[in-house]
């Protein structure tokens, strides 16, 4: 009876958890969506660089290994600061922050690429997310449920391996399936 009481408070706090995060992350998409809207232009020539750059880099040829330890150093580093963070006192403070930040630039590109491509717009935007981000959230998500409230990792030093691997992979992916998959579509 008592470990049934400790199951449902315990999906009830996951539930709660997952729904914060996911508020968060709204919060900030449609602020990013909104703040773009309405300041396009003055956006517009930045944008417009930034896309080109960005293109280029997509469709340019390189080499594995440089475009691996890219991918590891601009996902590392944040992952990095999110740990530092989350262990922080501010903890929680600093996890609603970065998820309303990643709300952010995520509405502001949705928006921008619906402008600067049309409809084939909403599919750029998601084949710049795929597949890496199907390891990336659930690895942020595990990072900020773990260090909410001080929990205590089971089999810890096996999770902080599994988190690692996990890290790479998805770091692996974004550079042997997401960036051809985006030199195909642009």
């Amino acid at each position: 009876m008592h470990n049934h009481h400790r199951t449902n408070h315990s999906r009830l706090v996951n539930r709660e958890f997952l729904q914060k995060i996911i508020f968060c992350f709204l919060i900030g998409f449609l602020c990013g969506a909104v703040f773009y809207y309405c300041f396009q232009n003055s956006f517009r020539e930045i944008l417009q660089a930034t896309l080109e750059n960005n293109t280029k880099t997509w469709t340019k040829e390189t080499a594995f290994f440089p475009e691996w330890f890219r991918s590891l150093w601009n996902h590392g580093k944040y992952f990095a600061l999110m740990w530092l963070l989350a262990i922080s006192p501010a903890g929680s403070v600093s996890q609603k922050i970065f998820v309303i930040y990643t709300g952010i630039r995520n509405g502001f590109l949705f928006v921008f690429f619906l402008y600067a491509k049309s409809a084939f717009g909403i599919i750029v935007y998601f084949a710049s997310l795929i597949p890496q981000v199907f390891l990336l959230t659930p690895l942020y998500l595990f990072l900020f449920y773990v260090t909410t409230e001080n929990r205590q990792l089971k089999r810890g030093k096996i999770t902080i391996v599994f988190m690692i691997l996990a890290f790479l992979t998805a770091c692996l992916i974004e550079v042997k399936w997401n960036l051809p998959l985006m030199k195909k579509i642009l």
